[in-house]
């Protein structure tokens, strides 16, 4: 089951979008169920993804070969920002074969359109006009965060969050925001503004944390908040290969287990008790894979 559990906020980003909102906070609007043999759902996940209506073709084509039951779109979807022009030009030929079974979260180039507009035009069905939101994929809670607004001590959006982790205490949990906490490219430094979200996670029952950015795909070990090893921590994915050029990583990292410069999208497998994960690479070969047990 899939359910879009709608959010309200008040910052100057989004009161273009105030009546849409409360609207549907009102209704409580549902996305269809996803359609699994049994209570795990998979995901396919990437963000930075096309500067050119061809860039995101091999990975699309990729997810396509996959079939999950759910696609997360990690931010900076349609290049250079995120116009509504540019997801039809850019995102919509390859990666919108997927848009119902999307849950998306915007990025930096996104909000280089006034309020992220043309975000919110292109995933209107899917976001309802909700800057971040929550959903249930399976036995899973899933968070859709957006740090391009306030997230940290004393936003709405923390509040909400931690509320809602307590609320589902008894669920894994996985959170999607567009910059990583932990990730070592050349190009971004690692977002530290973030700490009070990995912080109310892991408080909570957050199992990963999926980010993009950083253009590569980076696997980090179990982390708390200070980066130290922690069975009790979070996994950080830094999946931002869905298309767009490529960042040079840091040939060494402080507990980076896995990293790859392909284009490429990482696919998990949520169970009850357990996640999966693989990174395919756009022609197909796994660069990575692994599975975790839960408690």
């Amino acid at each position: 089951m899939v359910v879009l559990v709608s959010v309200g906020c008040d910052t100057a980003a989004t009161a273009d979008r105030a009546d849409e909102t409360a609207s549907a906070s009102a209704s409580s609007p549902t996305l269809a169920d996803v359609k699994t043999a049994s209570s795990a759902v998979t995901l396919a996940a990437a963000g930075d993804i096309a500067r050119t209506p061809e860039d995101g073709r091999g990975t699309a084509d990729l997810i396509e070969a996959l079939g999950p039951d759910a696609v997360l779109a990690l931010g900076d979807n349609a290049y250079s920002a995120g116009s509504i022009s540019q997801y039809q030009e850019n995102y919509d030929p390859t990666w919108g074969a997927f848009q119902d079974i999307t849950r998306p979260t915007p990025g930096n180039h996104e909000y280089r359109t006034e309020g992220a507009a043309g975000y919110f035009e292109y995933f209107r069905e899917q976001v309802h006009g909700q800057p971040y939101y929550a959903w249930d994929a399976g036995p899973w809670r899933m968070y859709s965060l957006n740090c391009e607004i306030e997230c940290g001590r004393g936003s709405e959006q923390l509040d909400w969050l931690t509320q809602d982790l307590a609320a589902s205490a008894d669920r894994p949990a996985l959170a999607y925001v567009h910059q990583p906490f932990y990730t070592c490219s050349t190009k971004h430094a690692p977002y530290g503004e973030l700490d009070d979200i990995w912080e109310a996670l892991q408080d909570g029952s957050g199992q990963l944390l999926l980010s993009a950015h950083n253009h590569a795909y980076e696997r980090f070990a179990q982390l708390d908040a200070q980066g130290k090893p922690s069975p009790e921590g979070l996994r950080q994915f830094v999946v931002g290969s869905g298309g767009a050029s490529v960042y040079p990583l840091e040939s060494r990292c402080a507990n980076r287990e896995a990293q790859s410069e392909a284009s490429g999208v990482l696919t998990l497998e949520l169970r009850d008790d357990s996640y999966a994960w693989e990174f395919i690479d756009a022609s197909g070969k796994v660069l990575d894979s692994g599975e975790q047990q839960i408690a």
